[in-house]
């Protein structure tokens, strides 16, 4: 009797570990995918380069782009320019323009922006020279352009600031040329087609812009007649003022006799190692 109890416990036991067990053939149901299975993970956009924020940039009658390296930590900026409306009080009837200075590597707002007047047949005409010849690229920006008068703002790149800041004396300069061998920014303002006006030579002293020689020359009509031809007879003139005590001062004048004109002695004074015989 207990045997027979036995194997029917035995039997019952199968029974119920054979019910536990999967049916034989049926496969076990995977998990569900992830809905963003197989999708590659995205990727910030690449950041254009300075050219390329270049190109998209508008340039027209009212606008302006271009881009100054200055050699510095933020390396080449993109500088923007935009007309707005003319300043009747100005003399030389300018029209109110703003730079703005980007860094190509955070274009949400300008690092700097500069309101200035510019004359309409001047908008447009730019120039990137290291002005301060600190090594340090700097911006200039024509304001007024004649027959031959050219007169430009200058913003120097101060690297510890990060900003450009702008030299005033710069905007008294015709044609300004900046010469990295003598470190001497010179220009000429014609008067007549004569060829007289009036040659500056500017360096920097302490970090200023200042005029170190300013040459003047001149011609007058006269009372004579030319005999042969009726004519009119003009005098020449040159006066020569070297910065001395931190002041212009008047070291040459002459008045040249008729017949005779200035040329020669100006080009003498043009080389600012000399002071006269």
């Amino acid at each position: 009797m207990k045997k027979r109890i036995v194997m029917l416990a035995a039997a019952l036991v199968l029974l119920i570990g054979c019910q536990a067990e999967e049916p034989a053939g049926t496969a076990s149901v995977p998990p569900e995918p992830s809905p963003t299975a197989g999708v590659p993970e995205s990727t910030p956009p690449e950041t254009p380069s300075p050219e390329q924020l270049l190109a998209q940039q508008p340039i027209d009658d009212d606008h302006d782009a271009f881009l100054v390296d200055t050699g510095g930590k933020l390396g080449t900026l993109l500088v923007t320019a935009e007309r707005g409306e003319q300043d009747p009080e100005s003399w030389f009837l300018g029209y109110k323009t703003t730079l703005s200075v980007w860094n190509p590597q955070n274009m949400g707002a300008p690092i700097q922006t500069m309101t200035v007047l510019v004359e309409h047949v001047a908008f447009g005409h730019h120039e990137v020279v290291d002005a301060n010849f600190d090594g340090y690229m700097d911006l200039s920006y024509m304001y007024f352009v004649g027959n031959q008068l050219n007169y430009w703002y200058l913003w120097v790149w101060d690297e510890e600031a990060g900003q450009f800041v702008e030299v005033p004396e710069y905007r008294e300069i015709s044609g300004p040329r900046c010469n990295p061998e003598t470190e001497v920014i010179d220009g000429f303002a014609r008067n007549s087609g004569a060829g007289d006006g009036v040659t500056t030579f500017h360096r920097w002293e302490n970090g200023e812009l200042v005029c170190v020689r300013r040459i003047e020359t001149w011609w007058e009509a006269t009372d004579m007649v030319i005999p042969e031809t009726e004519g009119t007879v003009f005098i020449y003139g040159i006066r020569v003022e070297d910065r001395i005590d931190e002041e212009l001062t008047q070291v040459y004048y002459k008045e040249f006799p008729p017949g005779e004109d200035f040329f020669d002695e100006q080009a003498k004074w043009e080389h600012l190692d000399y002071h006269g015989e």
